[in-house]
C-alpha cells in the first residue's frame, strides 16, 4: 500500500474542544502522521465531561476531520454505535483506551472487518473506584477483547507490564511529545518561586498532597505561588480552594482553568518549578513538556515518573504522600538560586519527529498482516 492511501480512524470519547492527555496526544498523532502520507479522522463523542452541551456531530481541528456521535453516559462505561460505514472507509481503526468504544469495534469486526489498533492509555485503573469491578472486566473480558486486537500499544513501559498480563502481543510506542516550541523556549522570563501543575483537578492528580506539602513550605518562610492549570471534571475546585484557605495558602495558590495553548506556552515560560503529585499517570506528557521547557521538576515517585525520570539530575522524586518531606524538598528547591537545567535537550527523543516513523511502520505492518 503507498503511503498516499493510508487512512486511519482514531476513536476516542473526548477531543478538542476538550483537552487533556489523551486528546492532546491524538491531535498530536493525527497532526504529525500526515507527513508520513497517513490521513487521519476523528471519531468521538459529542459530549464532554466538562459540558453536557451537545457538539457539532461534524468538524475540522487542525485540519483533521472530526465526527461526533451520541453515547450512553454509564460515567464509567459508554456505550456507543460506531457508525460501521466510517470504520470500512478507513484502513485502520485506532481506539484509544479500554472500555465500550473498544469492545463494540472488537464484537463488530467481522462486519467492518478492519484492523484494529489499541493504545492504551493508563488502563483503567487510574483510581480505586469500583476496583474490584474494574479488575474483573479488566482481567476478564479485557483479556479476551485483546485476542481480536491486532496491535495493543502501550505508552508506556507500566502500561506495558499490565497489558502484557491479559496479552501477549503488547507493544511499546512511548507518547510523543511536540517538544520544538518548548526546546526553543527562552528562559528569561521565569519568575523565581513560581510553581506550575498542569492536569485535571481530579483526585487521583494528588491536588490536597500537593497543597498540604506547600503548606509545609509556607511554614518554612519559602516565597512562592503555586498555579494549577486543568479541567475540574469532578467539580473539586471549591474544595481545593477550602483547602488551601485553610492551610494558609489560599492568597499563594491561582487556579487557572482550562486554557489554551499559548496561555500554557507561557505558563511555562514564566515557571521556575513544575511539580505533580499525581499518584498514577499512563505516561506523563505534561512532565516531559516542562523538561524540555527548562523548569526544574518536584515530581510524585510513581511508576511513570520513576520510569521517565529516576535518572535524570533535573528531577526530584519524593512521595507526596509525606507532606512534611515533600515540603522540605520544595524549601530545597526553591530556595536555591534559579538554574537552567542541562539535561532538558533530552527531551527530544520524544519528539513526533522519531514517534511518527513508529507509528507508521506499525499501521502499514497492521494493514500488511490483516
Amino acid at each position: 500500500m503507498s503511503a498516499a492511501n493510508l487512512s486511519v480512524l482514531h476513536v476516542c470519547t473526548d477531543f478538542w474542544p476538550s483537552t487533556g492527555g489523551i486528546e492532546r496526544f491524538v491531535l498530536d498523532l493525527a497532526r504529525h502522521s500526515a507527513a508520513a502520507g497517513v490521513q487521519a479522522s476523528v471519531l468521538c463523542f459529542d459530549r464532554s465531561a466538562s459540558s453536557q452541551a451537545r457538539m457539532p456531530a461534524h468538524d475540522i481541528v487542525a485540519g483533521i476531520p472530526v465526527h461526533r456521535i451520541g453515547f450512553v453516559d454509564l460515567k464509567f462505561y459508554k456505550p456507543a454505535l460506531l457508525p460501521l460505514a466510517m470504520l470500512r472507509r478507513h484502513d485502520i481503526v485506532h481506539v484509544h483506551g479500554v472500555g465500550a468504544q473498544l469492545d463494540y469495534a472488537v464484537a463488530t469486526k467481522w462486519l467492518h472487518g478492519r484492523p484494529i489498533v489499541l493504545s492504551t492509555h493508563g488502563g483503567l485503573f487510574h483510581t480505586p473506584a469500583l476496583l474490584p469491578l474494574k479488575r474483573l472486566y479488566f482481567f476478564g473480558l479485557q483479556r479476551v477483547v485483546a485476542k481480536f486486537v491486532d496491535a495493543i500499544v502501550a505508552c508506556s513501559g507500566t502500561d506495558q507490564t499490565l497489558f502484557s498480563r491479559i496479552s501477549r502481543r503488547v507493544g511499546l510506542i512511548e507518547n510523543g511529545v511536540d517538544v520544538a516550541s518548548y526546546l526553543a523556549m527562552s528562559r528569561d522570563a521565569q519568575e523565581r518561586g513560581r510553581c506550575l501543575h498542569v492536569g485535571r483537578l481530579s483526585d487521583n492528580k494528588g491536588v490536597a498532597e500537593l497543597l498540604r506539602a506547600f503548606a509545609v513550605a509556607s511554614e518554612k518562610g519559602v516565597s512562592f505561588q503555586l498555579r494549577l492549570v486543568g479541567r475540574d471534571v469532578d467539580g473539586n475546585q471549591a474544595r481545593y480552594e477550602r483547602l488551601a484557605r485553610d492551610l494558609g495558602i489560599g492568597a499563594r495558590v491561582v487556579f487557572c482553568g482550562e486554557i489554551g495553548q499559548d496561555a500554557l506556552l507561557d505558563e511555562y515560560r514564566r515557571a521556575q518549578v513544575f511539580v505533580s503529585a499525581s499518584r498514577y499517570e499512563g505516561f506523563g506528557l505534561s512532565a516531559l513538556e516542562a523538561k524540555a521547557a527548562g523548569l526544574t521538576l518536584v515530581l510524585n515517585r510513581n511508576a511513570a515518573f520513576d520510569s521517565l525520570f529516576s535518572r535524570d539530575s533535573d528531577a526530584v522524586l519524593v512521595d507526596f504522600s509525606q507532606a512534611r518531606i515533600a515540603g522540605q524538598v520544595l524549601v530545597a528547591t526553591l530556595a536555591g538560586e534559579p538554574v537552567v537545567p542541562s539535561t532538558r535537550h533530552r527531551a527530544d527523543v520524544y519528539s513526533w519527529r522519531h514517534k511518527v516513523i513508529e507509528w507508521d511502520s506499525l499501521y502499514r505492518s497492521c494493514v500488511a498482516r490483516h
